[in-house]
């Protein structure tokens, strides 16, 4: 029997509920959740799933490395989504695992992910942009599809930070972000966390070089996150994004994630499917 996420709760408690998974066999694990029926899964939500579902394969004493996923096909949300684990390397440094993501007999996500004993993190890296405090920039929410297990705005304080574009879209832009509320605990880890985060607002980037009026919608083909150090959410992270490459269907998007403090704590990367209104 699925369990819905109740709508009142704000912070991160909903969010961990939703990544959670149920173990049904070795290496085999099922989400405990469904939103409504008839909608399109959030394929940040099923990444950090499968993500989880890896983690839990692996020794404690490991950290995450990177992970590399492809979206295959549209989820359902009115559905529960099973994650079949293959471990495909067990070294002494790396252990690498491939995550299938399945619903209705069909994959919808495959994802690649590596998990390293080196904990020391990077010595050398890009300095963060300049940009105002979190607390001088304003809250903002967005629209989504219906149907999603978890309302995002519910979770995170989402602030962007770059300049004003008249009347277009404000989730284009870099922005801060921390969650509303609530604390991590063992079920779920930050990275995981961090793994969701990443694909919200991430694809429309790929407008902003050309800042494009034609467009009707986006669909995510993929999704890279390299994890540089470690993860915490106990104060603001931001969240730097940039496109080096867009063409009239497809564009790359690339993002950087950063400490209040200027540590880069992951880099990501994702290449978007752009639709385009045939009457433009």
């Amino acid at each position: 029997m699925t369990e819905p996420v109740p709508a009142a709760r704000e912070g991160l408690a909903p969010l961990l509920d939703v990544l959670d998974l149920e173990p049904i066999e070795l290496d085999i694990f099922r989400s405990r959740s469904t939103g409504e029926p008839g909608g399109r899964l959030f394929g940040g939500e099923v990444c950090a799933q499968a993500f989880v579902a890896a983690e839990r394969t692996v020794p404690p004493e490991t950290g995450p490395h990177s992970l590399h996923a492809y979206f295959l096909r549209p989820g359902d949300t009115g559905a529960r989504v099973v994650f079949r684990v293959d471990r495909l390397q067990e070294g002494r440094n790396f252990r690498r695992r491939r995550v299938t993501a399945i619903q209705h007999g069909e994959p919808i996500l495959c994802l690649e992910c590596s998990f390293t004993t080196d904990h020391t993190g990077a010595t050398h890296q890009v300095s963060a942009p300049e940009a105002p405090d979190p607390e001088k920039c304003t809250p903002f929410g967005w629209r989504h599809p219906a149907g999603w297990t978890v309302e995002p705005h519910d979770v995170f304080d989402v602030r962007p930070a770059t300049l004003e574009r008249g009347d277009y879209p404000r989730w284009i832009d870099d922005i801060w972000f921390r969650p509303k509320a609530g604390k991590l605990d063992d079920r779920v880890s930050a990275a995981a966390v961090l793994t969701y985060f990443s694909d919200l607002t991430f694809v429309s980037s790929i407008l902003r070089p050309t800042l494009r009026t034609d467009v009707k919608g986006l669909t995510s083909l993929d999704h890279v996150l390299w994890f540089h150090n470690e993860v915490r959410f106990d104060d603001w992270l931001y969240y730097a994004k940039s496109s080096p490459a867009v063409g009239d269907l497809r564009g790359l998007a690339e993002g950087r994630i950063f400490s209040r403090d200027g540590t880069l704590i992951a880099s990501a990367a994702q290449e978007g499917l752009i639709h385009a209104r045939k009457d433009a």
